[in-house]
């Protein structure tokens, strides 16, 4: 059996993009982000103290986003999957995707997806 949290739909106005429009204002961003949990992983007691704090992540990634301009999402990427992996050492692997809204009127978005375990990630 495999374990995961999720977070869909974060959505965040991120100062993103090489283009001297994107450079301008902060411009619409999707992210998911899913974390997959030990194969141990479970709670006994009911305590936010046994489970995966995904407000601590929210707020570390959003404030995050929100701290700079990045030029490259391959950097976005990266960061937020450093960021999960430093939340909580039970957490196995990362499953990332992002999404830029508003970038083409003939697209709904372009973006990336990163799969990767804590192994890979490390060496």
């Amino acid at each position: 059996m495999e374990k995961w949290i999720r977070l869909l739909g974060l959505r965040l106005h991120v100062s993103i993009g090489i283009h001297d429009f994107e450079k301008k204002k902060p411009q619409p961003y999707k992210m998911d982000i899913g974390l997959l949990l030990d194969a141990g992983y479970r709670t006994y007691h009911d305590a936010i103290s046994e489970t995966v704090d995904y407000d601590a992540l929210r707020s570390r990634v959003s404030a995050h986003l929100g701290s700079r301009h990045f030029n490259l999402q391959e950097t976005v990427i990266q960061e937020v999957i450093d960021i999960c992996f430093e939340i909580d050492p039970r957490i196995r692997a990362v499953d990332v995707s992002t999404a830029k809204t508003a970038v083409y009127p003939d697209c709904d978005a372009v973006g990336l997806h990163y799969q990767v375990t804590r192994a890979d990630w490390q060496s």
